[in-house]
């Protein structure tokens, strides 16, 4: 029989793993607090606070608005840089295809650009133009500087001007390079009746009735299977179903 009294002793004393696990606990919080209070303080040093922006790969969109972006949100500690909203921010810039933003450090942030390439020049139905690109972005007028462009030209009386303008932009979107690169002028009324004049090899032109702008492979490959026929005009409006005049 154990006496209540040594009961009672090793009760209050307690068991040594106890007192370690006191011990390990206490030292856990403290390395924490530490943490935490080293993390605070050095997001608060002058020294990790975003003080330059580098940009690169700017042509024709202007720098200083790449940098206004950038800095509405790197205007704060290097350690809070938030690169990934900073990178959408800026790609929302017309004429910004894509948007690298890494830190510098102790006190930098370098932003990469790459810029959407110009395809067309849009002629809308009220005669103003618009550079685009081959997803039918309006880019900056600077973009169109020393570029061969092709015309795109919404006919005048269009009833959909703005789907006619969709229509031809994504029927340049798809078509395979080698067909783009001939192509000298694109028109369209509707999202329906898209029509592509190409340049030909021995100076003349052909026309072809594109109409909208699905199957643009299928069309694009009986296109160019059609080319050395005899006629002026390939319709492929319906390519399974094409006709040459």
């Amino acid at each position: 029989m154990v006496q209540a009294s040594e009961r009672f002793r090793e009760l209050v004393a307690g068991r040594p793993w106890r007192r370690r696990r006191r011990a390990i606990l206490a030292g856990v919080l403290i390395t924490v607090l530490v943490l935490v209070a080293a993390g605070v303080t050095a997001i608060f040093l002058p020294a990790l606070q975003v003080q330059s922006i580098t940009v690169e790969g700017a042509g024709y969109v202007a720098e200083q608005e790449v940098r206004e972006a950038t800095s509405a949100r790197a205007d704060g500690s290097m350690l809070l840089l938030a690169t990934g909203a900073i990178a959408e921010d800026v790609s929302a810039i017309p004429g910004v295809e894509s948007a690298e933003v890494e830190r510098i450090w102790p006190d930098g942030v370098r932003v990469r650009i790459t810029e959407a390439a110009p395809v067309g020049l849009l002629t809308k139905a009220d005669g103003t133009t618009a550079v685009v690109d081959a997803g039918g972005q309006e880019l900056p007028p600077a973009a169109g500087e020393g570029a061969s462009l092709v015309p795109l030209v919404v006919a005048g009386g269009s009833a959909d001007p703005e789907g006619a303008a969709a229509a031809m932009t994504d029927v340049m979107a798809g078509m395979p390079e080698p067909l783009r690169g001939a192509v000298q002028e694109v028109t369209a009324s509707s999202q329906s009746d898209v029509t592509v004049v190409l340049s030909l090899e021995d100076g003349g032109t052909k026309t072809v009735v594109w109409g909208d702008a699905r199957d643009a492979e299928l069309k694009a490959e009986v296109v160019q299977a059609l080319l050395g026929q005899p006629g002026t005009v390939i319709d492929v409006s319906s390519p399974v179903a094409p006709v040459t005049r």
